[in-house]
This record gives structure tokens, C-alpha cells and sequence, in this order.
């Protein structure tokens, strides 16, 4: 797949990419077009998912095709579709669940997260082909526009944006998005984008609370058009629904790597790395995205400057060259509420609806993530 490097092909380096997510596929695809090495890449589905643009497809049909990559389009037979479920440090081999196992010379981990769909579709359908999941989409689809009052449980990124697609796409709908802190998205937003948000949220004639916990999540039907369902706040507010959506409860995706790697886990399971995004205690095994400690917003621009990062000491490595620490990214974050509002942050700079759309929030970022892979985006 071309040889867009100067560094000579390593034929003792074997590089294992568990997770291909935007940071782990990003990694594989520029090792494997640089032909710097034999790559290989493990993830149980057929495809990235282009997750961004997960929420549209909720009530747009013709988005749902725009939203998977599939792996042998850009890396070929350097993909190994699998589930790994264990790794031997001292052996340097990480095993799949159908027993198989894969050897490296150098790991890296970019697992990342997974999270209540839709955020996600991964939590619920880990091993979901593309095929799978076009139906999925289609009759949860179906669930959202028969209800005619939505619930949604969560004030991050997944909630405003998803509580903008529906609302934007059905006017007339009831949307109450319920957040259990009393900022939206990130604390590490400014106050300026809070104000601009609630302004679009009250713009949009979407209903919110701020503060309130809801009590009964076990007891609700999730994600399934059931009318009359009473969801309740632990203060004692109740908001009837005919759909609940779960957007909150991310969790991070370190189960084969555990017990491997005990020692250098967080109090919260990520992986401890050093300035060149090693894993604290071993030099061969790196982490990327959000399943490392990195202390900057874990969002796909960030991890995938991680990706290159990597990308650029392998090459180092490879030619006994100086590695470059990792720098913290600047905080950005542009968060559109449908395809014609939003707000966003970019460099301590507040902006507006107009400029959302036209960065992100008409596309999704969709033409430009596929052509990040040498690949032609579906219109």
C-alpha cells in the first residue's frame, strides 16, 4: 500500500494495534501506507465506526451508510478481526478469544471507551458487522419517531448533541435532556460556551434540568418506545416519557489487559503513561486515546494527535533517532445541536451556531474522516 517512508522496511518489528477505534485505525493505516513495518490490527467488528456521526443516524436514514469504514478497505490483510482477551507481557503475545494468539514486538492499546447506545453501538453489539448494523439503526429509527415525549439522561456531548438531532429533525416532539451536573458537555468548557449552549437548548424549545440525578434508570425500558414511563430525579422531580435514552455511563475498555497490567492502572483503570505514551513499566507497550491517563479532553482529535505521535517514534525507533514527548492539545470543543446551531470553544474564543454548522455540524466531520483513510466517502 505505497512506501511513503524513508525509513527502511523493519523486518524484526511487528507492530500489534488492539482497538480500532479513530486513534488505533489511524496508527495501523499510517504504519501500514508507510510500509514501515508488518502491522497488525485486532478489533471484534468489520469496520470503524465513525461515531461522530452515530447520533444523526437516530433520525436520518442516509447517514447511517456514512458511518462505517471498513478495515480491508484500508488496511487490508493487516486486519484481524477478533476479540482479544488476554495478554503475556513476558511472552509478548496477546490472545484472542477464539484461542488464537498474536505476537509483537511493540503493543499498542487503543481500546478506548464504550458507552450506552446510541452514543456507542459497540457496548450493546460488540462484534457488530456493518450489515447488523444498518438494521439496528433502521428500527431504533422507528422507536424514536413513535415516541412523541423523549427523555434524555445525561448532559454530556452524547445527550446536547443527540437532544439537537431529534429535536431539530421533530419540532414537535417533547425533549427534556436531564443532566446530573450543573455544567454541559465538559468542565472544562468556559462560561461563555455554557451560556451560548443554554441559549441553544432554550432556542430549540429543548426542555432541561441541571443538577438532578434520575433515580430509577434500573427500572425504565431503555431505548424502547414504552408510553407513560415516569422517569424521577432523586430531589423528587418526575418527567414522563415515551422513550428514555441512556447517555451517560462510560466505561473504559481495559478487561484484557487487567491483570496483565495491574500495576500500571489508575485508581479508574486507565493505563499510566510516560511523556512518550509508554505504559509505566514497559518500554514495547503503548497507549493511546482515551484508555491512557494523558491529562487533556478525550475527544477523537486528540487521540488520533497521539496516534501520530506513535507513528513518528516507531519511525525514530526504527532509525535510532530522538523520540518526541507528547504535548497536551490545546482545548477545542464544537458542539453542534442539530445541523444548524450549536456552540463551540476554539482557543479560549467562544463561537456561534453559523460556525458550528459550517465546522462540523452539516457533515459530521464525515468527508473528512474517510479521507483521513484514503478513502472516498459515500454521499
Amino acid at each position: 500500500m505505497g512506501s511513503g517512508s524513508s525509513v527502511p522496511y523493519q523486518e524484526n518489528m511487528h507492530v500489534v494495534v488492539v482497538g480500532g477505534g479513530y486513534c488505533g485505525a489511524l496508527l495501523a493505516y499510517k504504519i501500514k501506507k508507510s510500509n514501515l513495518c508488518k502491522v497488525t490490527m485486532i478489533d471484534p467488528k468489520d469496520a470503524m465506526v465513525h461515531s461522530i456521526g452515530a447520533l444523526r443516524c437516530v433520525v436520518e436514514e442516509d447517514f447511517t451508510k456514512k458511518i462505517f469504514l471498513p478495515y480491508d478497505q484500508f488496511i487490508g490483510d493487516s486486519f484481524k478481526r477478533g476479540k482479544a482477551v488476554g495478554l503475556n507481557t513476558a511472552q509478548k503475545e496477546a490472545t484472542l478469544e477464539d484461542g488464537t494468539t498474536v505476537s509483537y514486538t511493540h503493543l499498542v492499546i487503543a481500546t478506548g471507551t464504550r458507552a450506552p447506545f446510541p452514543g456507542k453501538v459497540t457496548e450493546a453489539y460488540p462484534n457488530v458487522s456493518t450489515v447488523d448494523a444498518l438494521k439496528i439503526y433502521a428500527d431504533y429509527r422507528t422507536e424514536v419517531k413513535n415516541a412523541k415525549r423523549v427523555v434524555l439522561v445525561g448532559g454530556g456531548a452524547v445527550g446536547v448533541e443527540l437532544s439537537g438531532e431529534i429535536k431539530t429533525t421533530y419540532p414537535d416532539k417533547e425533549v427534556t435532556l436531564i443532566n446530573s451536573h450543573d455544567y454541559f458537555v465538559s468542565h472544562r468548557t468556559s462560561k461563555g460556551l455554557q451560556k451560548k449552549l443554554i441559549g441553544v437548548l432554550n432556542h430549540k424549545h429543548i426542555t432541561f434540568m441541571t443538577g438532578e440525578r434520575v433515580s430509577n434508570l434500573s427500572d425504565l425500558k431503555l431505548n424502547e418506545h414504552v408510553e407513560g414511563q415516569v422517569v424521577k430525579t432523586e430531589s423528587g422531580k418526575e418527567v414522563t416519557a415515551d422513550i428514555v435514552i441512556p447517555c451517560t455511563g462510560t466505561k473504559l475498555n481495559n478487561e484484557f489487559f487487567k491483570e496483565a497490567l495491574a500495576s500500571s492502572l489508575t485508581e479508574h483503570g486507565a493505563l499510566q503513561v510516560d511523556e512518550y505514551l509508554r505504559v509505566k513499566g514497559h518500554e514495547d507497550i503503548y497507549a493511546i486515546g482515551d484508555i491512557n491517563n494523558s491529562p487533556e479532553e478525550k475527544m477523537t482529535y486528540t487521540g488520533q494527535l497521539q496516534a501520530k505521535l506513535v507513528f513518528n517514534n516507531f519511525k525514530a525507533v526504527a532509525s535510532n533517532g530522538k523520540l518526541n514527548p507528547h504535548k497536551t492539545a490545546s482545548f477545542m470543543m464544537v458542539v453542534p445541536v442539530g445541523k444548524d446551531n450549536g456552540a463551540g470553544q476554539l482557543f479560549g474564543m467562544v463561537i456561534g451556531g453559523t460556525m458550528v454548522s459550517k465546522l462540523k455540524g452539516h457533515d459530521l466531520f464525515h468527508a473528512q474522516t474517510w479521507s483521513g483513510f484514503g478513502l472516498k466517502a459515500p454521499q
